[in-house]
């Protein structure tokens, strides 16, 4: 089987762009850098599931027992 990979020029341009921007570090930075973005993906990923796990919790309180949701007034 054989894959073909057709590229723009602009596409390909782009790459050079994003690439040229990290030919100055060591490997050292490089590596850091990489670190810190795995950290960030996985802060976004834990941010992700807390907002599953919330979504998921408030529409089993609608479904169950919607009137845990009601906003009492304070009477003055």
């Amino acid at each position: 089987m054989r894959v073909v990979l057709i590229f723009s020029s602009s596409t390909i341009g782009s790459k050079l762009d994003r690439s040229a921007q990290y030919q100055h570090l060591t490997n050292m930075e490089l590596i850091s850098l990489l670190l810190q973005q795995e950290m960030d993906m996985q802060k976004q990923q834990a941010v992700r599931d807390l907002e599953d796990y919330i979504d998921n919790l408030l529409l089993r309180i609608m479904e169950q027992t919607p009137t845990l949701l009601q906003v009492r007034t304070r009477h003055k």
